[in-house]
């Protein structure tokens, strides 16, 4: 039967809470940094810390930076990808960096090695993991390539992340595709992405909301938008990215047999639940328990 992972992205979508909520579904959270470890990345932590949103157990996912303090437990927050961390989850740096690759404002400063797209895909293909794992990062990261390319008027190849927000995005990226091959998943479909409107500032200045490159891979997605009343971005990059590399196919949740459910949490307080759930069940009959170890925290 057709194991299907679906994403309820009525409180938006970054890369944290995907793997946040990826986590709380049941993944091994030693397995996950066992396959992680097979890219030559280092000079991180994975931290999923369990606590609960309006009394709704869930993760807030770190990825800390060595040299960086930790941004502890707050419960609200979306981490935004390459860059424009507004608030969904690593805030590292409060500015909204829409450079090329869209890398956030570190306190590192704008000096620090680059990686282009080419050497993270090159990366990907020389590791150790699984030849869908693999597939599936590539596919998530061209996504933000070929759009942040497009909003750039710049060959694909040639966007770069800087070094501590390249490592964020390999975390993320990479970790979602380790964990959906970890759970057998045959198809991902998710709902309408919910935003927010408005302007977010950035180095360059204020940029309209949804952000150019999350608009920039609406283009043939097949996935649709709603515009909530929430004065800020709500949809990273990152997060758009996993669904159209996933090929998830928008829809209200199919009929299925529940097998678990996850919640990651953002860190910003939008005013609502800021939370991502997924759900994954089988498109017909029953099935096993999906949890493959627990998380930890």
């Amino acid at each position: 039967m057709k194991r299907i992972l679906y994403f309820d992205c009525s409180a938006g979508i970054s890369g944290d809470m995907t793997l946040g909520a990826l986590i709380h579904l049941g993944v091994d959270v030693d397995a996950l940094r066992a396959e992680l470890g097979k890219l030559p990345v280092g000079g991180y932590e994975l931290v999923p810390g369990k606590g609960q949103m309006n009394g709704i157990s869930g993760i807030s996912l770190d990825v800390r930076i060595d040299g960086e303090e930790g941004s502890g437990a707050a419960p609200h927050s979306h981490e935004h990808g390459h860059g424009h961390e507004h608030g969904h989850g690593h805030e590292h740096g409060h500015e909204h960096e829409h450079g090329h690759g869209h890398e956030h404002e570190h306190e590192h400063g704008h000096d620090a090695p680059c990686r282009s797209f080419r050497a993270i895909r090159e990366m990907i293909a020389g590791s150790g993991l699984s030849g869908n794992a693999k597939r599936m990062a590539t596919d998530i990261f061209a996504a933000v390539a070929e759009a942040e390319a497009a909003v750039h008027d710049m060959p694909v190849d040639d966007v770069v992340f800087h070094e501590v927000g390249a490592v964020d995005s390999i975390v993320d990226i990479v970790g979602t595709a380790v964990c959906v091959d970890m759970l057998g998943i045959d198809a991902v479909m998710c709902s309408p992405v919910h935003d927010g409107h408005g302007s977010i500032r950035c180095r360059h200045g204020l940029i309209p909301v949804p952000v150019p490159a999350v608009m920039e891979m609406m283009k043939g997605s097949e996935i649709s938008i709603i515009s909530e009343d929430v004065p800020t971005e709500m949809v990273t990059p990152t997060g758009f990215a996993i669904l159209k590399g996933l090929r998830a196919g928008c829809a209200r949740m199919p009929q299925i047999n529940v097998l678990g459910v996850g919640y990651g949490f953002g860190k910003r307080d939008t005013g609502r639940f800021n939370a991502l759930r997924v759900v994954l069940g089988l498109a017909s009959g029953a099935g096993e328990d999906p949890a493959r170890g627990e998380s930890d925290g």
